[in-house]
């Protein structure tokens, strides 16, 4: 086994069996599950039942705001004075008194309540109250539900990419998740090569190591070392992310078609809330039911998408982004002794990841502009860059110049690096300055 590999193996096998790389490994997957559901339970959990005392001084709306799962409407004080109603509930911690005052046209309501009673509740009540006063001002014109139904228009833009359907919101979310996860573990594992190879250079290790390798093989048996590493646990976030959002897909498609949620599966399928004799759908449960069905649209455009760029993409960016960074990396920590010497040297390796991470919502949003097409072919840019615009769609030429660029930078770069990591591993005592760095280049 040559050098190289054993450096290789030592690094691997050293993280991997750190109890802190199985924690984040199995809590990472965990973590982007609970961003992805928590809305979703809660949208789908039902909320503790807020009573509404309704005090009507225009004696036309007793008795037509009807109760659902969110607010239930109390009409036992519609004609009491509301001085009197607002004395009696002034304790009370689940009732709200709703005012509506006797006005010509009535354009805002009074809610009173001891303790916020939440967005949910407000919401419900504006969505009846603007119901029925539209179906009111409606009828005053002489115009009845049928006709403003029939005039009504719901258009829908279908987004078609190269003779297939596409989805702008959904490339957007999977081209930041790929650029932001990118830009974390180069970050990562990155620090991580800096930081080793300070400890082996401040414990002396270093010199007894490199007595039977040199300093070149080293350095990119540390950097594959340590890559590897990130590899494997970003295959585990895959493994795990994908069993995560198949139970819960599963879990919410189950609620969509049990019998006691009828009414979502049908607003579902009608895209308008369902109305019976006794209850109103309301908003918030017409906002459970969408956020239901956006699971099966996710499911279909997951299916859609080249998941063979997408995933080749991201692999061959990270890895080459990550040889790219850890080399410098790697110089930087053999040319200094304490972690407080690394900040002068730290701000010019990453300024390029922080600005492709800043300019990142800009290609998101116009993925075919210069500024994205320039930032994508740029080598200290274009893995974070060009993982944003390709779930868009990335022309064939860019993509493959994008990819020539980095590899030809990183045999630069790795040169670079390793003239300074020869040098600096074995300098002590000394504090580093540009100017000393580049004598370092030329030394031999």
């Amino acid at each position: 086994m040559s050098k190289i590999s054993l450096i290789i193996q030592r690094e691997y096998t050293t993280r991997v069996r750190k109890r802190a790389f199985l924690v984040i490994s199995i809590l990472g997957p965990l973590l982007f599950a609970g961003i992805m559901f928590a809305p979703m339970l809660i949208a789908n959990s039902k909320n503790e039942n807020q009573r509404v005392v309704v005090v009507d001084e225009t004696k036309t709306l007793c008795n037509v705001l009807q109760s659902n799962s969110t607010v239930h409407f109390d009409y036992n004080y519609c004609s009491i004075d509301i001085t009197a109603v607002k004395k009696i509930f002034a304790d009370s911690g689940h009732v709200s008194v709703l005012y509506i005052p006797r006005v010509e046209q009535i354009i805002q309501v009074e809610l009173y309540s001891k303790n916020d009673p939440g967005d949910d509740v407000v919401s419900a009540i504006e969505y009846q109250l603007n119901n029925v006063l539209e179906r009111a001002k409606m009828q005053a014109e002489n115009l009845d539900q049928s006709t403003i139904d029939k005039v009504k228009s719901n258009v829908r833009v279908n987004d078609i990419v190269g003779n297939k359907l596409s989805n702008s919101s959904y490339n957007a979310v999977l081209g930041y998740a790929c650029s932001f996860l990118i830009y974390i573990f180069i970050l990562l594992y990155s620090v991580q090569v800096m930081r080793g190879v300070m400890e082996e250079k401040t414990s002396r290790i270093v010199e007894i190591i490199i007595s039977s390798v040199r300093p070149f093989q080293l350095m990119m048996g540390k950097v594959i070392g340590v890559g590897l590493v990130g590899l494997t646990q970003f295959l585990i976030w895959v493994i795990l992310c994908f069993g995560a959002f198949q139970v819960g897909s599963a879990y919410f498609q189950s609620q969509q078609i049990n019998p006691k949620n009828a009414a979502i599966e049908q607003t579902i399928k009608s895209g308008m809330p369902v109305q019976s004799n006794n209850t109103v759908t309301a908003k918030t449960e017409h906002a459970s039911a969408t956020t239901v069905g956006a699971l099966d649209n996710m499911d279909n455009m997951l299916r859609a998408t080249n998941w063979i760029l997408v995933i080749g993409g991201f692999l061959f960016y990270f890895l080459c982004g990550y040889i790219l960074y850890s080399a410098l990396f790697a110089a930087v920590g053999s040319a200094v002794d304490q972690d407080t010497e690394t900040q002068q040297f730290m701000l010019p390796v990453t300024a390029p990841l922080i600005l492709s991470i800043i300019i990142m919502q800009s290609i998101i949003t116009n993925p075919h502009s210069s500024v994205a097409v320039w930032f994508s072919i740029i080598p200290f840019t274009s893995p974070i860059a060009m993982m944003a615009r390709i779930p868009f769609g990335v022309p064939a030429w860019q993509l493959g110049l994008s990819m020539a660029v980095l590899v030809a930078s990183i045999f630069g770069t790795v040169w670079l690096a390793g003239r300074i990591y020869r040098v600096g591993l074995l300098m002590y005592g000394k504090k580093v300055t540009y100017r000393e760095l580049g004598k370092w280049l030329f030394y031999k």
